[in-house]
């Protein structure tokens, strides 16, 4: 079997080609990306190189039209998606998110050390913080 292989695109964008790869992947299509490692270690050269290239067999090129012509879909039920969520002990609300603690920020000892050495903290607590009322918890 002599294939031949053929660039289906290019992008100047090296994690938009890793998505693209991955969904034709996904349906079976073999392919790779050339001169992404080029690219991440010196992005100067994007232009010069012609960006990053997505390589499949020139018998694939239809599939892969074909595939990516069609909208992309979630494969979640509606109970995978309330099984995400995190809802809040206090209110129950799910105006959440996870990050930076709002009431305790950082402990004392993180705290004093950052002080004498003159530095940021190098510790910093996280929680979950609630949008409706206020709180952190965990």
């Amino acid at each position: 079997m002599n294939d031949k292989i053929v660039t289906l695109d290019t992008f100047y964008d090296p994690m938009l080609a890793e998505i693209i790869r991955g969904r034709l992947e996904a349906n079976g299509i073999a392919c790779f990306i050339a001169d992404d490692n080029t690219i991440g270690i010196n992005p100067i050269y994007n232009q010069a190189l012609g960006g990053v290239k997505l390589k499949v067999f020139e018998h694939d090129v239809e599939k892969c039209r074909e595939i990516l012509s069609q909208p992309e879909e979630l494969a979640l039920s509606d109970d995978q998606l309330h099984e995400t969520e995190t809802a809040c002990p206090y209110c129950h609300s799910t105006n959440v998110r996870y990050g930076s603690a709002t009431q305790v920020k950082a402990n004392w000892l993180a705290t004093l050390i950052a002080f004498l050495f003159s530095t940021y903290p190098l510790y910093a607590n996280k929680a979950w913080h609630c949008f409706n009322c206020q709180r952190d918890f965990k």
